[in-house]
């Protein structure tokens, strides 16, 4: 069946009443592969609109507190199957490839570790780290703007572990050429990068891998002063530097995904 036949399941009670109630607490809806998934309904008193939230807990919709007919909700829903059914077996994927046991909601990977998030509010920003029960708590200023303190935190502590493994890589292998610039940045898509003016360009979220593999990281960008593509000159270069480069790079595509689905929610 095409995605574009899929359909929305709704109970006959469902149908009779024309407004989402705040009884209503599931919408179900038919995938194209035959799957029906209850789709989760939050009421928000911020929000005027429908949008859809997914996690490794799974996806809901999120309304306005105000009733809405059902037929609108259809109609968004419709309008959302096919990223839906890809966002489902995303997480599946995430979930095989990364071990479910690790993945939680409203956590994040530190130094290659994973820890619980607990969000207070405080008069000024602070954290305290517990490695015994692997949960950090976030002492915020503002909880509806948590996450631009934990991005600043990722920036101060990715700062931090660049400037210690660097020095100390540059240090065992002299003859690499002199960098620019080293700059954090919020990459979206790219652990690190290194540009023809040879600038050393690292993602913020860099300290939430363990140190080998931040240790690899650097490596590969340092080899960028010498090849700066990914030719098999390139390769030996990383390789005099790092042996074990291909289990690293297997290792680190592995962290690309657990930390994408253990984003704050």
């Amino acid at each position: 069946m095409p995605i574009a036949e899929s359909e929305l399941i709704l109970s006959e009670g469902h149908l009779n009443d024309k407004r989402l109630s705040a009884s209503v607490s599931f919408l179900p809806i038919r995938l194209s592969d035959g799957r029906i998934l209850n789709m989760e309904i939050k009421r928000s008193k911020k929000t005027r609109r429908f949008w859809l939230k997914a996690d490794m807990s799974g996806i809901y919709m999120v309304v306005p507190e105000n009733n809405y007919e059902i037929n609108q909700a259809i109609k968004f829903l419709e309008s959302k199957k096919l990223w839906i059914l890809r966002t489902v077996k995303y997480y599946e994927r995430a979930r095989i490839k990364c071990g479910s046991d690790e993945i939680q909601s409203n956590s994040i990977s530190f130094l290659g570790k994973m820890y619980r998030v607990i969000l207070v509010k405080d008069t000024r920003f602070s954290i305290t780290i517990s490695n015994a029960l692997s949960k950090i708590t976030f002492h915020v200023t503002n909880l509806r703007q948590y996450k631009n303190e934990i991005k600043h935190w990722y920036y101060n502590e990715t700062r931090r572990v660049i400037a210690e493994r660097l020095g100390s890589i540059v240090e065992m292998n002299p003859m690499l050429p002199v960098y620019n610039k080293v700059l954090v940045k919020d990459h979206k898509s790219r652990w690190a990068s290194c540009s023809e003016k040879k600038n050393l360009n690292f993602s913020l979220l860099l300290a939430a891998l363990p140190v080998h593999l931040i240790d690899y990281v650097i490596i590969h960008e340092l080899a960028h002063l010498i090849q700066l593509n990914h030719s098999k000159k390139f390769w030996e270069v990383v390789k005099g530097m790092d042996p074990e480069f291909q289990a690293h790079r297997k290792m680190l595509n592995k962290y690309s995904m657990l930390i994408r689905c253990t984003s704050i929610n």
